[in-house]
């Protein structure tokens, strides 16, 4: 299985730049997720390792081996498109089994490959048929089949579940992590859903205007995100002004707030998860509000919270008996906030209280 490492790569079309010397090691035998909004590069970086694109600067080694000048063809690497590119003259068998009559292998070790690959993505008893008689989403499952049997210790997947319904994206993606760590293979694996991110990786890389933001554990990254935008992007936080006290206190919204961290600078920006936000007046640490929406999501329960200037938002399985109009106390643990320098740009999704 390789290891994959990039090493200051930038992309541009004009004077548009996509990537922007973007650097990372994935280990190999990691399952890693490139993750991030809309137009922030994840798909131009993938194109970029699988030398679709051609890179302004930079490096791509797999397996030690720099691959930057080398063809497609000759890196090795098993690419999935958004836009499945089937051969439509061929059968949904005989698209799978491609690259392996390619490759020379016995005919009998194809049919049994091809029939492993259909039933992992739920295709069993499809392998006559045709691209055109096929939904969409069974040709996107057909092109995710030929990929795995591609042979490859290296998968590039971009977006391989978006268009599924629910019930076989998470029968797939359950079964995607369990396969690439049985057969030895290392995945960048492209997604705009966060969940998907975080039941998938070993390790999120967070990109934003074709930057790295943050590249770590999920459970790193949704604890202790670098940025107010990872905190914004993975999972959702409330974000309120504060100012400096002392090294570990603020003051936001006229009451006094122990923090466990360090406070850098005069004026910050606290992030609070609305999981950790508990009901109950303390001495500090505390804000009162107005419950301005409950809304009932099974495992746990979400409040709305009005207060001057926004809304904050709490989720809990507790259940408590609150209901709208009720005027409430919000208790915030010490350890559960995270603070950031308010010097730093902000985006422009970020609601800041």
């Amino acid at each position: 299985m390789p290891n994959v490492e990039v090493q200051g790569l930038s992309k541009g079309f004009g004077e548009n730049k996509v990537l922007k010397d973007i650097s990372f090691k994935v280990g190999a035998g990691e399952y890693v997720i490139v993750l991030g909004p809309s137009g922030c590069g994840k798909t131009t970086l993938l194109k970029t390792m699988a030398g679709l694109y051609e890179p302004g600067a930079g490096r791509v080694l797999v397996g030690g081996e720099d691959v930057t000048d080398l063809q497609p063809e000759e890196r090795r690497i098993g690419f999935f498109f958004q836009h499945y590119h089937l051969f439509p003259h061929l059968t949904v068998a005989e698209n799978v089994g491609y690259s392996m009559r390619v490759r020379g292998m016995d005919e009998g070790m194809i049919q049994e490959e091809v029939e492993e690959k259909l039933r992992l993505v739920g295709l069993t008893g499809w392998g006559g048929h045709l691209p055109h008689e096929l939904s969409g989403g069974m040709q996107q499952r057909t092109a995710l089949a030929r990929v795995l049997a591609s042979g490859y210790k290296l998968l590039l997947l971009d977006e391989p579940l978006n268009a599924l319904d629910a019930k076989i994206a998470s029968m797939l993606r359950t079964e995607l992590k369990s396969m690439a760590k049985r057969l030895g293979m290392t995945v960048l694996h492209v997604t705009p859903n966060q969940a998907e991110a975080m039941e998938l990786s070993d390790k999120i890389l967070l990109l934003n205007d074709g930057r790295v933001v943050q590249y770590d554990t999920d459970v790193e990254c949704y604890l202790r995100p670098k940025t107010t935008f990872a905190a914004h992007f993975i999972g959702e936080s409330n974000f309120l002004k504060a100012e400096k006290v002392d090294s570990h206190t603020v003051r936001c919204k006229g009451a006094l707030f122990q923090v466990k961290v360090e406070v850098p600078e005069d004026r910050v920006i606290l992030a609070i998860r609305p999981e950790k936000i508990r009901f109950g007046h303390h001495e500090r640490n505390t804000l009162e509000g107005v419950v301005e929406a409950v809304s009932f999501l099974g495992a746990t329960t979400r409040y709305e919270i009005s207060r001057k200037g926004g809304t904050i938002v709490v989720e809990t399985s507790k259940q408590p008996q609150i209901k709208p109009e009720d005027r409430i106390s919000l208790y915030i643990p010490p350890e559960d906030i995270l603070v950031f320098p308010a010097s730093e740009p902000l985006d422009d999704d970020i609601t800041v209280l």
